[in-house]
């Protein structure tokens, strides 16, 4: 039976800890942008009209592109100003739910921790990263492949756990030594 060779001492525990992760304003847009190409579908598959908001369509027409301005609004005016109110408000909502409750919403939390730990870890030497986000309450334990193949199996694990723990009881300076321990024993 083969066992794993112990871990080696030539790789680097970085420990990072942030007020809050970064919001990612790319992937609001990117659902902002997949909500507006939706709506229309789905407002057909419901049968529904396309421009559903209440009178939209008609005061777009009228107010915009009049006979006047010889400007013809076509048949997709409606749905056109309804993708564009449905793009702009779901980026809004993103983006006050990541300003003013960063713990809460969606998956946006752990989205904006595991983004920033993994951009962090890209490219970096043999290391392991303990990264804690305080505004999310989260934290992340990532090796790069080199070390994680020479850990034991669970350290990772045993070291999120202590990290979490000692976060959980506001003593960040033990929390990182438990981690270290963890990984290192």
């Amino acid at each position: 039976m083969s066992q794993k060779p112990a871990p080696s001492a030539d790789f680097a525990i970085r420990t990072i800890q942030v007020a809050s992760a970064p919001d990612r304003l790319d992937i609001a847009l990117g659902v902002a942008a997949a909500a507006a190409l939706l709506a229309p579908t789905v407002s057909l598959f419901l049968a529904a009209s396309p421009a559903w908001l209440p009178g939209l369509g008609s005061v777009w027409r009228v107010a915009h592109l009049s006979g006047d301005t010889g400007l013809d609004s076509g048949p997709f005016m409606g749905a056109l100003a309804t993708q564009a109110v449905i793009l702009i408000g779901v980026t809004l909502l993103w983006r006050a739910v990541a300003t003013f409750a960063p713990q809460s919403g969606w998956f946006l939390p752990g989205l904006r921790v595991e983004c920033q730990a993994r951009e962090l870890m890209a490219g970096a030497p043999p290391c392991v990263l303990l990264y804690v986000a305080d505004a999310q309450r989260s934290v992340r334990v990532l090796a790069t492949p080199q070390v994680a193949a020479q850990l034991p199996a669970g350290a990772l694990e045993a070291a999120r756990d202590a990290l979490q723990a000692g976060m959980q009881a506001g003593d960040a300076v033990s929390a990182f030594a438990s981690a270290r321990v963890a990984l290192r024993g």
